[in-house]
């Protein structure tokens, strides 16, 4: 049997409302619903972003706290550093990390710090606050002022990761993670002893049988007194620093040229550092003539960068490493001979340098004469004013020469080349 289908359930029909007046009021519609729905969760959403906003508070706050804290510790620490306190200097630091930062400390001092500019980055929380550093520190200068480019110069900046402990008003430096290179003077990380006079400091690593730094000293000083008669910025060039590289060290910094003796790392305006190949064949600590050109560089550059004019840099640097000598007594007075003969000089004192290894010496002996000659004919104040519009401030010689000499560049030269060749000669 087919059991019948029973009737279709019938929906339920509220009565309709009658309003006073008797007209039946429409049924609830339910845009109504969803705008009592929207409102709720506005409501529950405000309330949730007021707590997200206010915990971003909280913690920018703590942020802000902490990187306050870090900072003055890094400050008190640089105090420390600069009167001398290594108990100071170590107030705040994690015991673990004693040696490293006692041997920083060592060679800052070493060096005459004169300057610790502190600045944090990256304040990060966790277990511990985290932050990324960097310090920029100077080397026996008056002045150490913080300007948009205090932390370029990698050589004189310390880059470190960190962790630190932040208790109140207390920071306790925990890791402390140095980043990038050494630099041409090993100060960073390498323990160095150092030799002091009145205007040198000379540095060499410390765990080095060979070279002694206090057996460079007395030759060291004596270039000084010469390298700052030439001195051409105020207030004159610091300590001298000299560092006595050994084998690795000099590879590191300028690779396999073992012709070259010696070079100057101008780090930045204000620190440069005179590199001795200490460890080379013939490496002589009483050789003035040497360390008088290095010094040289440091008392006519210091204060510039990026200067590009070789004849005269080279020339000058030569120049006070000679003063009071004879030319015929100058070494490379046959290399100067090779090149007026195999390169037809004509006369040309400002000479485009030669990259090419068998003609350095030829180029560094006719910048030698050059100014040899300009500083024979016209005075030495003349000499350092020509130099300094040249090599400081980048003037052509043409227009140097009418100020600072006060005769044309042609006919400066034409004076010089019969000067010159006689000096050959003899």
């Amino acid at each position: 049997m087919i059991k019948p289908r029973g009737r279709a359930p019938q929906p339920v029909r509220c009565p309709a409302v009658i309003d006073p007046a008797g007209t039946p009021a429409p049924p609830p519609r339910r845009t109504d619903r969803w705008l009592v729905l929207f409102g709720v969760l506005t409501v529950l959403c405000a309330g949730v972003f007021v707590a997200g906003a206010a915990r971003n508070r909280v913690t920018a706050g703590r942020m802000q706290q902490a990187d306050r804290t870090i900072r003055a510790t890094l400050d008190r620490q640089g105090a420390a550093l600069l009167r001398g306190d290594r108990s100071g200097w170590l107030s705040d630091v994690d015991p673990a990390l004693s040696g490293e930062l006692t041997t920083l400390y060592a060679n800052l001092r070493g060096l005459h710090v004169s300057g610790w500019l502190p600045r944090t980055r990256k304040i990060r929380t966790g277990q511990r606050w985290s932050a990324d550093i960097q310090i920029r520190v100077c080397f026996s200068t008056p002045t150490c002022t913080r300007t948009p480019e205090t932390y370029v110069p990698a050589g004189d900046v310390i880059s470190a990761r960190t962790e630190w402990t932040v208790t109140g008003n207390r920071a306790t430096l925990r890791v402390f993670d140095q980043i990038g290179p050494d630099g041409s003077v090993p100060w960073k990380r390498t323990a160095l002893t150092f030799a002091t006079g009145r205007r040198v400091v000379v540095a060499a690593p410390k765990d080095a049988k060979n070279p002694r730094p206090e057996a460079w000293l007395p030759a060291a000083e004596r270039a000084a007194q010469v390298a700052d008669r030439y001195a051409v910025t105020e207030p004159r060039p610091g300590r001298y620093v000299v560092f006595l590289a050994g084998e690795r060290h000099w590879r590191e910094a300028v690779g396999e040229d073992r012709e070259a003796a010696a070079f100057v790392d101008r780090t930045s305006e204000q620190t440069a550092f005179a590199i001795i190949d200490a460890t080379a064949l013939g490496a002589d600590p009483t050789d003035e003539r040497l360390l008088r050109h290095e010094f040289g560089h440091i008392a006519t550059l210091l204060g510039t960068l990026d200067n590009r004019d070789e004849w005269i840099i080279e020339g000058m640097a030569e120049y006070i490493a000679y003063t009071g000598a004879a030319v015929r007594s100058y070494e490379l007075v046959e290399d100067a001979r090779w090149h007026v003969t195999h390169k037809a000089w004509t006369g040309r004192l400002d000479l485009e340098w030669s990259t090419e290894p068998t003609e350095r010496f030829g180029y560094y002996a006719m910048a030698f004469l050059a100014m040899r000659c300009l500083g024979e004919t016209y005075g030495e104040a003349k000499l350092l004013s020509f130099f300094t519009r040249v090599a400081r401030e980048g003037e052509p010689p043409a227009e140097a020469a009418a100020e600072a000499l006060g005769r044309p560049w042609d006919e400066v030269q034409s004076a010089c080349r019969p000067k010159i060749l006689a000096w050959l000669k003899a």
